[in-house]
């Protein structure tokens, strides 16, 4: 059958859109699909672009912003120790012991316990330029995945991590209370975190005497750019004679007759004493250290120095064939014995000075240690505010007003 010319064109041009659909279905499509999919990609990598470039205009302030807040954060991490250890209660109660009248009958370091994590600095694949890392299409071979989790997890391993931690630390005391709130000042200026949780007084009447608990929480945070401090407890004294009585400010027996100076924070011991230590500068017209045994036709008691340095002076009252006794030392050099006349207590006077410049090196470092059944009170006065000449340690039923 022979078509017509009609029939011919009907039937190219029917081939014609059958090409034509079948060239947008299998090219045109997926070439449109792909410009739109490259379309959307471009734009949202324009968009991360502008960004960046907004955020590299203040690259100076985010560095400067870096630097002040961890200046702060420093600064508040410093407020907390790096570790809770035996060490921590053994220095506390030498301090308490050094400057207060004040006795702990039983305090302890409970365990502690973690309570907050700041945070990890570890390896991570985004951090650095802010990209992640690309996916490939094949999924690596077992053994190198395998590789690359071992990697993940030494670098978590190697990671800062600050874990802070708490401890209860419960007090048993007894003293004074002007002693009790020179602790209280103590344990809020202490080097290490603390908190006073509670806090319980009582009184008794007739012997002057208060007691109670405090029930401290001590702080750390710990992690591998924090090591544990290295403590030097050489100059603590350890052990007692007695297990039965304590010793050296923990479980002695509070006398009443402590609170005999209190009233103007022992000013009365400045014009009545039995001995004294005197600083001043080593330019000044008299020695610069100078101890001594009070009162008129003594100044053969007397020994003294004129070095530009720290002295250590020992002050030991004791009891030796039925009298009492003091002996003081400068520098292991020089002492005298002279012997207590006073039936009630002993005073003794350190009277400081200012510093006149830099160059004024004049300090002591005192030691005293009262084993006689009389109470020793010392009055410091004329101490440098801002660098004192004077410190002191003590043992036995000694009291001191600075």
């Amino acid at each position: 059958m022979k078509l017509s010319d009609s029939n011919k064109s009907i039937i190219l041009v029917v081939l014609g859109i059958v090409v034509l659909v079948l060239a947008i279905i299998y090219f045109a499509k997926p070439n449109y699909e792909a410009k739109q999919a490259l379309d959307a990609e471009n734009l949202e990598l324009e968009t991360r672009l502008a960004d960046l470039q907004e955020k590299e205009s203040h690259r100076a302030e985010y560095e400067a912003g870096i630097v002040e807040y961890d200046a702060k954060f420093q600064e508040v991490l410093s407020a907390f120790p790096a570790d809770l250890n035996q060490e921590i209660s053994i220095m506390f109660l030498q301090g308490i012991k050094d400057s207060n009248d004040f006795s702990i009958e039983s305090l302890g370091l409970g365990p502690k316990s973690e309570f907050y994590t700041l945070g990890t600095n570890g390896a991570d694949a985004n951090i650095g330029d802010g990209t992640e890392a690309p996916a490939t299409e094949e999924a690596a071979p077992a053994e190198e995945s395998s590789e690359a989790v071992a990697e993940v997890e030494e670098g978590a391993a190697e990671s800062d991590e600050l874990v802070c931690y708490s401890a209860a630390f419960p007090i048993k005391y007894y003293g004074g209370y002007k002693s009790l709130k020179d602790v209280i000042s103590y344990i809020d200026s202490y080097s290490d975190r603390m908190t006073v949780d509670s806090l319980t007084i009582s009184f008794d009447n007739s012997k002057d005497i208060y007691s109670g608990d405090i029930d401290l929480t001590c702080y750390s945070i710990e992690g591998e750019s924090r090591p544990e401090r290295s403590i030097d407890l050489n100059n603590v004294e350890t052990g007692v004679s007695n297990i039965f009585e304590g010793g050296n400010g923990a479980g002695q027996a509070v006398d009443a007759t402590l609170n005999k100076y209190d009233e103007n924070d022992g000013a009365a011991i400045e014009t009545s004493y039995d001995f004294y230590t005197m600083l001043n500068a080593a330019s000044s017209d008299v020695s610069a250290k100078v101890v001594g045994q009070n009162g008129a036709d003594k100044q053969k008691t007397v020994i003294s120095n004129s070095d530009n340095a720290i002295s250590v002076i020992n002050y030991e009252f004791y009891e030796k064939d039925g009298k009492n006794y003091c002996k003081y030392t400068l520098d292991n050099t020089q002492s005298y014995e002279a012997e207590i006349t006073s039936a009630d207590d002993v005073k003794v006077l350190i009277q400081s000075s200012e510093r006149k410049n830099d160059e004024d090196l004049v300090k002591a470092k005192i030691t005293i240690s009262n084993s006689t059944s009389l109470p020793v009170y010392v009055k410091v006065t004329g101490d440098d505010s801002v660098s004192p000449r004077v410190s002191i340690t003590k043992t036995g039923t000694v009291k001191i007003y600075q």
